[in-house]
């Protein structure tokens, strides 16, 4: 069976599945060919008869859930939104960064006005690059909902200028960290009415349920602790709250069609599970139910026979679970040598391409005088570079160099401008008492024991130019000049 996979990027991948697998088998060969280890954050949706957008239940088969079209047409989306600093890998942030891009236009997240005048700029910076008069544009009017003025587009045009140089990982992770502090971020909406047939948008988040008018102007807030149990009947899903007197009440939603009634219903229990829960309880992840045949069969035959049974929810892991064990696959894999090799099939900068297409040159100029033997060394001195440049890096930012050691757990991740941040320890999950400044061994210092350790395999030859180079201008080393001339 072939699957036709859209990611927020509107780039098309083609899947082929067996024509009896599960939502799981397409979600995961998606994953891998991008190179994603966090696949619990992204479900994969599909368009109803209806128009309604419904997830693919991932424990079910695909072909019970769509109709037979074929290829089937399947969107690559975030189902669950975290914290940026809990995503572990680049190119999981960058499906995050694009999701949030299309609902950011789409005017589903708005802002203060200085606030879109910051993340224009960064979205600017992502998608153009340095500013450049002939080629930037700014989307503050979708931001915001008003046009700007000049005095706004000239903050925003210093904003992207004070941007230059900056790496598109660097500018995706400043983005999200920005958007996560807006009031809807993560909140998953669904058109409903109540009971007097007034048109309501439902807003599903981390925190609790918004019920929001047309204009998702907020008409009432309730928070997860006060929902005493939620029920789907047909098209219509009952909510059972409880008021501040003590008194129940229940709430109302009636949604265009069973399936989207089912959404909605699924999308409340899976979230609640996910953010607040410690892990996934049995009652969630074993509820299921039977069609026709499969009823008249477990009657008859074997009450835990599988024939026809489909799972309510799909959900298996917490958001705490998922980022332990994401953690712990990345760590038995080896971060460094999983995150060069995933990468290819990961977006990456424009900055970054240049950079390693000048570096692949000068490799080559290199390799012209130099026997094979020089130029292995130099392929292994190089690796041993880089190796030693990716384990400074603050792992959050991953722009600064680690200077910050979270106490009294010792461990050493980040730098002190992310480690501030930061209540919980992110490799132990401990609480963070204070935060304690170290230093570590600088650029240059790295450069001379490493020139130390090539003249005495080499004779004395001294570093590879283009090594140097590369590492120099990654640090943005004042001494390069003076170290590779000596």
């Amino acid at each position: 069976m072939l699957c036709h996979v859209t990611r927020p990027d509107s780039v098309v991948m083609e899947v082929e599945v067996d024509a009896k697998a599960n939502g799981e088998d397409c979600l995961n060969k998606v994953c891998r060919k991008l190179g994603i280890i966090e696949v619990d954050y992204f479900g994969l949706q599909f368009t109803g008869s209806k128009g309604e957008s419904l997830w693919l239940n991932l424990r079910n088969r695909i072909c019970q859930q769509m109709d037979n079209v074929a290829p089937c047409r399947l969107r690559l989306r975030v189902k669950f939104f975290v914290e940026p600093h809990l995503i572990l890998q680049e190119q999981t942030r960058h499906i995050f960064f694009m999701h949030v891009k299309e609902d950011l236009h789409n005017g589903h997240l708005r802002m203060g006005s200085e606030q879109a005048e910051e993340l224009s700029a960064l979205l600017a910076q992502a998608e153009f690059g340095d500013y450049n008069q002939n080629t930037a544009q700014y989307w503050y009017s979708e931001l915001c909902g008003e046009e700007p003025c000049p005095a706004t587009i000239n903050s925003i045009v210093s904003r992207h200028k004070a941007l230059d140089g900056v790496s598109q990982g660097s500018v995706e992770y400043q983005a999200l960290q920005l958007v996560s502090m807006l009031e809807h971020y993560g909140v998953e909406w669904h058109w409903a009415r109540d009971a007097n047939g007034q048109r309501l948008a439902i807003g599903v988040g981390p925190e609790g349920i918004a019920v929001c008018k047309e204009d998702f102007s907020l008409v009432n807030r309730v928070s997860y602790p006060v929902i005493q149990i939620a029920t789907q009947s047909g098209k219509t899903v009952y909510l059972t709250v409880t008021k501040d007197t003590n008194d129940s009440v229940v709430l109302m939603f009636k949604l265009i069609s069973n399936r989207a009634a089912s959404g909605l219903y699924r999308a409340i229990t899976e979230t609640h599970a996910f953010y607040r829960c410690d892990t996934v309880t049995n009652a969630v992840m074993m509820q299921y139910s039977r069609d026709f045949k499969g009823h008249l069969a477990s009657l008859f035959l074997n009450e835990n026979i599988n024939l026809g049974k489909k799972y309510v929810f799909d959900i298996r892991r917490t958001s705490k679970e998922v980022y332990d064990h994401a953690r712990r696959v990345l760590y038995n894999a080896g971060v460094m040598d999983l995150m060069s090799q995933s990468s290819s099939g990961s977006p990456s900068s424009p900055g970054r391409d240049d950079g390693r297409r000048r570096h692949q040159e000068d490799e080559q100029q290199d390799d012209d005088g130099s026997d094979c033997g020089s130029c292995q060394q130099s392929r292994a001195l190089q690796e041993r570079l880089q190796k030693l440049r990716e384990a400074l890096l603050c792992m959050l930012c991953c722009e600064e160099q680690i200077d910050a050691a979270f106490c009294p757990c010792g461990h050493l991740v980040c730098c002190q401008t992310c480690a501030t941040q930061l209540q919980l320890c992110p490799v132990c999950r401990s609480e963070v008492e204070h935060v304690q400044h170290v230093y570590l061994p600088t650029c240059t210092s790295l450069l001379n024991l490493t020139m130390a350790d090539n003249r005495q395999h080499r004779g004395g030859g001294g570093i590879p130019a283009s090594i140097c180079r590369d590492l120099a201008s990654s640090h943005n080393c004042t001494e390069y000049d003076k170290i590779y001339h000596t």
